[in-house]
């Protein structure tokens, strides 16, 4: 797996905007780090220290970013402890990006700052290096999501309250009704735009998702990777819808050929986050976007440890097996 080839294409969701300049330094120091890594094997054990500040470098140049793109907030009014202690504190962070951001910043960051008598191996490098790119990997994720959200919401939000009509027979469904009728009418604008499965990354899909229904029914809060307790571990539920008392799971598939094999396992991913989180409506869903196929729904009721559980799958109906 070569993490740069990945983040350098996670990165160029961001041309254009005010994070462009910004991101491409982040990639120049890891490009950097990598170079002086191969060069402290015949020109010196000193270079292993360099990698270890270049991606420090990195690091504090993707949380700059992040904090720009998460907060909406400009960081150049923000000392890079600042933001890093913005970070530690404030949730903002998911789980598995908060998890690697504290990795790098204890094992690299940390140490490196307070010692500056304190010299580096080729395997503390190599760490670093991998370190850093995995944490800027999926922190470009949440970025990617972050903005899709926004961007979606602001689109939708101006011609939201064309979507329901009067909104009389939209209100007197059931949360999963709603949830459901939520989930036909953003396959119809990515239809409309003629998006194809190619064209849309698995964050950028998911922020756009949760962008839409937040705009198109302000009253229901979208939660993305939600975590919950699941015996010694933790589940990541793709999205949770909340209404009033209402509570729907729903698991987010992106389009493939072999739809019905990830359906069955879809299937049963859904059931242990059901019973896990001790809600009994979930929704599977997979927009067909653009392959040769037409969207169906169908729901089945499933007997479970925590009562009678009620799936709605909303997915292609015509992809090889």
């Amino acid at each position: 797996m070569d993490l740069l080839k990945l983040i350098k294409s996670k990165t160029k969701s961001f041309e254009g905007t005010s994070s462009e300049q910004g991101l491409d330094a982040v990639v120049h120091h890891i490009e950097i780090s990598e170079t002086h890594y191969e060069q402290g094997k015949s020109n010196g054990e000193h270079l292993y220290t360099d990698v270890i500040y270049r991606t420090n470098q990195a690091f504090e140049g993707a949380l700059k970013e992040a904090y720009r793109i998460l907060t909406s907030d400009d960081p150049s009014k923000k000392t890079p402890y600042q933001i890093e202690k913005y970070f530690e504190s404030n949730n903002t962070l998911k789980d598995r990006v908060l998890s690697q951001f504290t990795i790098y910043r204890t094992e690299w960051r940390n140490k490196s700052t307070h010692d500056y008598q304190l010299f580096f191996s080729s395997q503390e490098a190599l760490l670093a290096i991998v370190s850093v790119s995995a944490f800027f990997n999926i922190l470009l994720d949440q970025m990617i999501e972050k903005r899709s959200f926004d961007l979606e919401r602001e689109k939708v939000a101006r011609r939201a309250a064309g979507f329901f009509g009067d909104g009389k027979a939209y209100g007197s469904m059931g949360f999963m009704q709603q949830s459901i009728e939520l989930l036909k009418l953003f396959i119809e604008e990515l239809n409309e735009e003629s998006v194809g499965a190619s064209e849309l990354k698995e964050y950028e899909l998911q922020g756009r998702l949760a962008g839409f229904i937040a705009a198109a029914d302000p009253d229901i809060e979208v939660l993305t990777e939600y975590s919950i307790d699941h015996g010694v571990g933790r589940m990541q539920i793709d999205m949770l819808l909340k209404k009033g008392d209402g509570r729907v799971i729903v698991e987010l598939k992106r389009p493939s050929t072999y739809y019905n094999r990830r359906a069955r396992e879809a299937m049963e991913q859904i059931k242990h986050y059901l019973v896990a989180s001790k809600i009994d409506k979930g929704i599977i869903f997979a927009p067909s976007l653009g392959i040769q196929a037409r969207d169906e729904y169908r729901e089945s009721f499933v007997d479970s440890p925590i009562g009678e559980l009620k799936i709605a799958t909303l997915s292609p109906t015509m992809l090889n097996k």
